[in-house]
């Protein structure tokens, strides 16, 4: 799916201020200028800040009263009991206070809800039991801050809420409740992960305790952050740094066994390799099992042991995987079947699909369709839905909008839960459906990417990209810079991988500086562009390493080609039809083949282009389809039951001959 470009406009006299004060190259300069780095003393303080200069953790309102409760219950030698989410935030907030707790000389507990049983989040029968067990304070962390009723109901024990979620209008009536987002709260900082609010009380804690600041312990800060997907920005990219610096140093045992697990080391662990590799096998106990066994991996000291945790959250991880890959092919089918790929929102359900995992294959549908997305899991009657957005589309208004059909909801813009009657789920559709439409454009339903600046090829070089890892930790508020190239030729573009799903492509720039790149899930491109054609890229930089040598590598975002000659009519479009119908069999032919099994003579007589917007024509009529086999997706014939015109097609419409 081709993408919108959007290029950055950055300040040429601010950019020239950064180059001369902080001795950096234009290209790092443009690309901080377009972070909002405004002055040489904001480039500073985001190049070089260190630990030393985050904020007074007592300047967050509630911390004052917390520290003093807790220091109490450790004095007296009180039950403490952490209370936790099952995601990798409340894990690692979870094992970041236990483990900061005992070393202040308590002995705490820690009880995490079964997310399936239980759900997210404090619930009533759990604070029974952990009364019935005596404990005399209940800390929650990542979680709390939308159980007023709950809260108010508790008699027999002190909780402290700690959370970073956003406040409702009632705040619970806690002993003491830590969220900078909380009214009246100075905090300066307002984006702290759960995990990064939990480290604010520890921070507070040690000081208070030992005049001393609070030492390492940033390792679980980091992971949690990073796999909270909050602004990599201020406060937490200071820790974030921290933490990942003491990783390559191997502080945390049970992380290092994680790290291991993942074939992560040295330069290797990275805030985006942290996100995709080992948050993932954090998150498979939580959505698989129990969260607890993350809780005692972080805490584990027995190398061995911690191998042994880290292996079994592995597997974990490769069941989540398989689950999920096989609901969301389910899901694909499933709307490919109905024809729904171009309605405003999709919407796939299935009997007892795993609710763990429906988020993941809602993301699954945002990657491919790019369109709002909603899985659901029915059982007895009852479906449990998880939905995904993109950019412009306000998934928790959407729910409030069809909030008659739904047993429950909630969420944010971007990402929500719901619950639904299996009978509704029709009428949920529609209803959804009219909301995008009238809050939706098509243009909307186009990604677009961001480019910051573009390159001419002889200033990609691995010098570049050594600059530029001073950005580093890259994620949310604080993305990858992408770059771009114009008019570069191809000189050779292929499919790549296991599965052919991926893409290398060598390009010339005019200066006939060779360069090559990789396009992750961009194999279909190469059905649309051959070698000598001229194409433009957006792209990101890292360093490839091979046999020993380094050269700079494209990490492609998109690739536009210049309009081609294309022109289509009835003629054409039978021509194509009949051999594709001589060489795709009833079982289907992987997408991957199109332009090696399809008649040479049929690629000489119209062009590559041509054929390419034919295939697309026939597939947006209906005449032509593709479906997810084992080895990957394939195209097939349908069964036709009506008679279909071209005239449907926009493609045939922006390409046909009247």
């Amino acid at each position: 799916m081709q993408k919108r470009w959007h290029m950055l406009q950055a300040d040429k006299k601010i950019i020239q201020e950064l180059v001369e004060q902080l001795h950096i190259s234009p290209v790092l300069a443009h690309v901080l200028v377009n972070r909002g780095i405004e002055t040489p003393a904001g480039g500073s303080r985001f190049l070089f800040d260190s630990l030393e200069k985050t904020y007074d953790p007592f300047a967050m309102k509630g911390m004052e009263q917390a520290v003093q409760r807790i220091g109490q219950a450790i004095d007296k030698g009180e039950r403490i009991t952490i209370y936790g989410d099952y995601d990798v935030d409340g894990i690692t907030s979870t094992s970041l206070l236990y483990q900061v707790l005992s070393d202040l000389g308590a002995a705490p507990s820690f009880y995490i809800p079964e997310r399936q049983g239980e759900g997210y989040g404090l619930n009533s029968e759990a604070l029974q039991l952990l009364a019935d067990r005596h404990t005399d304070l209940l800390i929650t962390v990542d979680c709390g801050i939308s159980s007023y009723d709950i809260v108010s109901q508790v008699t027999d024990m002190d909780i402290i809420i700690t959370d970073h979620h956003e406040p409702p209008q009632d705040i619970p009536p806690a002993y003491a409740v830590l969220n900078p987002k909380q009214p009246e709260c100075p905090y300066p900082f307002k984006e702290l992960a759960g995990v990064g609010v939990a480290y604010k009380v520890c921070q507070a804690l040690w000081s208070r305790r030992l005049h001393d600041a609070l030492p390492g312990y940033t390792e679980l800060v980091a992971l949690g952050t990073i796999a909270d997907l909050v602004p990599l920005t201020d406060e937490n990219r200071i820790i974030v740094q921290d933490g990942l610096r003491r990783m390559r140093q191997g502080q945390n045992i049970g992380i290092q066994a994680l790290l291991k697990a993942a074939s992560l080391t040295g330069d290797a662990v990275s805030a985006g390799r942290i996100a995709f590799t080992v948050a993932p096998r954090l998150n498979a106990a939580g959505r698989i099992s129990h969260a607890g066994q993350g809780v005692r991996l972080l805490l584990e000291s027995d190398p061995e042991k911690a191998a042994l945790l880290a292996d079994e959250l592995s597997e974990l991880n490769r069941e989540r995987q398989e689950i999920e890959h096989d609901i969301a092919r389910q899901a694909i089918a499933q709307i490919e079947q109905q024809g729904r790929q171009s309605d405003g929102v999709l919407i796939a359900f299935g009997c007892d699909w795993h609710a763990g995992v429906i988020g993941i294959a809602a993301s699954r549908l945002v990657e491919r369709y790019y369109r709002p997305s909603l899985v659901i899991s029915v059982h007895d009657g009852i479906g449990k839905g998880s939905c995904r957005s993109i950019s412009g589309f306000n998934m928790y208004a959407a729910l409030q909008y069809a909030g008659d059909l739904l047993i429950q909801y909630g969420g944010h813009p971007m990402a929500a839960g719901f619950s639904v009657r299996e009978t509704d789920i029709e009428d949920f559709r529609q209803r959804l459906n009219e909301y995008a439409a009238a809050h939706m454009t098509e243009e909307a339903y186009i990604p677009s990417v961001s480019i910051d600046m573009e390159l001419k090829p002889k200033q990609v070089t691995l010098e570049l990209i050594a600059e530029l890892s001073r950005l580093e930790p890259y994620g949310m508020g604080n993305s990858r810079p992408v770059f771009s190239l114009y008019g570069s030729t191809v000189a050779e573009i292929r499919t790549m991988g296991r599965d052919k799903q991926h893409l290398r492509i060598t390009v010339a720039g005019r200066d006939r500086a060779y360069l090559s790149g990789v396009g992750w899930s961009m194999a279909e491109r190469c059905d649309k562009i051959r070698s000598g054609d001229r194409v433009d890229l957006a792209f990101q930089l890292e360093k490839n390493e091979f046999n020993g040598r380094s050269s700079p590598q494209l990490v492609l975002q998109d690739i536009h080609e210049p309009a081609a000659d294309v022109h289509l009519d009835r003629t054409i479009m039978i021509d194509i039809y009949m051999a594709l119908k001589k060489c795709i069999p009833d079982w289907g032919m992987p997408v991957r083949q199109l332009q090696t099994r399809l008649l040479p003579a049929e690629f000489d007589r119209y062009g590559s282009h041509t054929i390419y917007a034919a295939v697309l024509v026939l597939k947006e009529i209906g005449v032509l389809k593709i479906r997810q086999n084992s080895d990957g997706p394939a195209y097939y014939f349908p069964v036709l039951h009506e008679k279909m015109c071209l005239h449907m097609s926009p493609t045939y419409k922006k390409y046909g001959k009247v």
